[in-house]
């Protein structure tokens, strides 16, 4: 396909059918950017290559998709558009003949996800928190060593929690128990058809490299941040007198045992309790999730 680029891939889509904004679909069409998205894989020494694998969410045109195979990666890709399906049919026929490109028909939030080595997408912004928690949660998501996504430059801040006090929360706190989140360029609206009205910013994750205490309780400590942080003004002490909603669907937690749970490690823990829960590190949340979990009811 050496004579076809990204905007031309583009501008034939759009022949056959118009983008819905209100579906997300803005198309990157700008070369550095798109290219940025693969180098970022080789900045954190996982680049692209013949013995690659990657998930593309959403390849749309095809105009990511074009790169990731200038790499030599096998692609595979979930899409939910028919007119976008056809046209990458159309306009791959030779890769998905040689099996290095597949199509995936489907709502990349439902369907099953094939193992991979690398996920990279430019992902609809509605969708964002979704498809990172299908990420978290994926089964076999530790075969995947880079993921790369294009994103609102908005919620890539609060994924790396690189904005200060007020973009700490549960999405990158959460987030942090298992990856390590780089920042890379911000791509402005013009690079995009059409163009969106705010910037976005391209995000490179990778698995976290030190090692989470085995006795964490992972779904204990994203209540107890998912607590706090719903009055993130108020002190931590006082968000963890009031018992969580839904403390009883974690297996032997109920009511009784949180309020004394928390009357004995709010006497006895360093943590300072007394600031707010966006100054706290992520290794604190990790170390009072402990502290809660430790406390055994008579």
């Amino acid at each position: 396909m050496d004579d076809v680029d990204a905007r031309l891939l583009i501008d034939l889509l759009l022949d056959r059918s118009r983008a819905d904004r209100d579906l997300g679909q803005h198309y990157l069409h700008d070369e550095k950017a798109l290219y940025s998205a693969i180098e970022m894989c080789a900045e954190v020494n996982q680049p692209l290559g013949p013995n690659s694998r990657v998930l593309e969410i959403g390849p749309g045109p095809g105009s990511l998709t074009l790169h990731l195979l200038s790499t030599g990666a096998a692609v595979i890709g979930i899409e939910i558009e028919e007119e976008a399906i056809n046209h990458l049919n159309r306009n791959f026929t030779e890769e998905i003949e040689s099996g290095r490109f597949e199509l995936i028909e489907g709502d990349a939030l439902n369907v099953k996800w094939p193992d991979v080595t690398h996920i990279v997408a430019n992902i609809p912004y509605q969708i964002s928190s979704p498809l990172i928690d299908r990420i978290r949660n994926q089964p076999g998501a530790s075969s995947v060593s880079c993921v790369v996504l294009l994103l609102q430059q908005e919620f890539a801040h609060r994924l790396a929690m690189h904005g200060g006090p007020d973009s700490v929360g549960p999405l990158g706190l959460n987030t942090a128990l298992d990856w390590e989140v780089n920042l890379g360029p911000v791509v402005a609206p013009h690079c995009f058809v059409p163009s969106p009205r705010v910037h976005s910013q391209i995000a490179c994750l990778v698995p976290r490299k030190e090692a989470l205490p085995p006795i964490l309780n992972h779904r204990l400590h994203r209540l107890i941040v998912k607590h706090v942080f719903t009055q993130r003004r108020r002190k931590v002490r006082s968000m963890l007198r009031s018992n969580p909603k839904r403390i009883s669907r974690i297996p032997g937690w109920y009511r009784e045992r949180w309020s004394n749970a928390i009357d004995s490690v709010l006497e006895t823990t360093e943590i300072d309790v007394d600031s707010r829960p966006d100054l706290l590190s992520p290794d604190d949340w990790i170390h009072l999730a402990i502290e809660i979990e430790a406390f055994e009811p008579d």
